[in-house]
């Protein structure tokens, strides 16, 4: 939508309601918007990512209250463009979960498919876009967070390469792995190119960005050529899907290959490693980061005893699944299972890697489905994590391995997913731009 207009709204935008829908936790004031290639457009940002002046709750009752002292890299480089920011959208509760349901503030509903998760965990992103509440929005992408809602809301959505996007201000589940994401609807993949040239380049406040250039998206963005392409598919995960993403992704190949593209099918070597690497390091990481929640700093002191008292206290207002994540992460790092678990995923992240490397250096792209299963219903799946995080099996690889990956629909609630080089962020986004295109 085109001009957000009006103040501390408590359910609506624009004077559409999203009661509804639950994606935002709150909204923003609004100032007057500055000219730029993202005049008028209206954001939704994740409420992990930081807006001055605005609460910042990570979708957890631990930060209800807090507030951001200011705003992350990529709000004010989105604001110098003249884009709106029109509120803080829901989330799994510190990033944690892949479905929308994890909020300390309720679940977020998806606005295309009733009964059916959203995807998270940038659920409240996706929804809003979804809906056309917003033109746009943030989400963060550790493991697919934000390619997952925008495969199970038909939208399109890039995870660039590490360091291209500046972390500042994004309140992270895990350092080595996360990074912000826009998400778009299906048919603007242009707007995609613009704001990824908006906020993309080097950030003096984050040393993951130096050496990586602003993008050049727009100018790029019918760069890429489908005819001679060679396109990898990794066989063996294929088989992974439920038939419906499997028969859908079928006719994406098919329509690939009349193209012109070359289809390389492989088994990927390291397929069985993918979920325990990438599991193992992003609950040790997220253990970590979240040390500074201890009831001292951050959120509501729930004692007057001893430090250690307060933060047992005041760490029970963390819902299951944050718990869970400490915990596991505190018992893999520790002195008798660091070298044994930690040591071991970081091993295996590196083979994984290497291996990702050497197939992008003999093809274009890689591409498989972004979700092995189409959106499900509600309760379906969390009450068991590990069928919960198997659904992340075809998205955890890009962010393992550091590179870029998009994702654009071929389905209801089913997309394709371009896995490319590192720094080749234009690429990506020219191919997702352009398989739209093919009959």
């Amino acid at each position: 939508m085109q001009g957000f207009t009006g103040g501390k709204h408590p359910g609506s935008i624009g004077g559409r309601n999203t009661d509804s829908l639950n994606a935002f936790i709150s909204f923003c004031r609004q100032e007057d918007a500055k000219d730029g290639v993202l005049s008028g457009i209206s954001f939704g940002i994740k409420d992990n990512i930081a807006v001055k002046g605005e609460r910042l709750t990570c979708a957890s009752r631990y930060l209800a209250n807090y507030v951001a002292p200011y705003d992350a890299t990529v709000v004010s480089r989105l604001r110098a463009e003249g884009a709106v920011i029109a509120g803080k959208t829901n989330l799994d509760e510190f990033a944690c979960g892949s479905s929308g349901e994890n909020s300390a503030f309720g679940p977020t509903l998806n606005p295309l498919f009733p009964g059916k998760v959203p995807g998270g965990s940038s659920s409240g992103s996706g929804a809003a876009v979804a809906s056309g509440i917003v033109d746009a929005a943030f989400g963060s992408d550790t493991g697919g967070s934000a390619r997952c809602p925008a495969a199970f809301c038909n939208l399109a959505a890039l995870k660039p390469t590490y360091g291209r996007i500046s972390r500042h201000g994004l309140v992270d589940m895990s350092m080595s792995l996360e990074t912000p994401a826009p998400i778009v609807p299906e048919g603007r993949t242009e707007l995609l190119a613009s704001v990824m040239d908006a906020v993309s380049g080097p950030d003096e406040h984050d040393q993951t960005t130096f050496g990586h250039s602003r993008t050049q998206c727009v100018k790029r963005l019918n760069d890429f050529e489908f005819q001679g392409a060679d396109i990898a598919v990794p066989s063996n995960l294929l088989t992974l899907c439920s038939r419906e993403v499997a028969d859908a992704f079928s006719l994406s190949l098919s329509r690939l290959e009349k193209a012109g593209s070359r289809i390389h099918r492989f088994e990927f070597r390291n397929a069985s490693m993918l979920l325990p690497a990438y599991y193992l390091i992003m609950y040790s990481e997220f253990s970590s980061a979240m040390q500074r929640f201890d009831g001292l700093k951050y959120g509501t002191r729930q004692g007057d005893s001893s430090s250690q008292e307060i933060a047992l206290s005041s760490r029970s207002a963390f819902g299951r699944e944050v718990r869970r994540r400490i915990l596991l992460g505190t018992y893999i790092t520790s002195l008798e299972g660091r070298s044994e678990w930690y040591a071991r995923a970081q091993n295996a992240r590196a083979e994984i890697r290497e291996e990702m490397e050497g197939i992008l250096s003999q093809h274009d792209m890689v591409v498989c489905p972004t979700m092995p299963v189409a959106p499900y219903s509600f309760g379906e799946k969390l009450a068991d994590p590990l069928l919960m995080y198997a659904t992340d099996v075809l998205t955890v690889t890009p962010n393992l391995c550091g590179v870029p990956a998009g994702c654009i629909p071929i389905g209801p609630g089913i997309s394709i997913q371009f896995i490319g080089r590192k720094e080749r962020d234009e690429e990506v986004l020219s191919a997702m731009h352009l398989f739209r295109g093919l009959s």
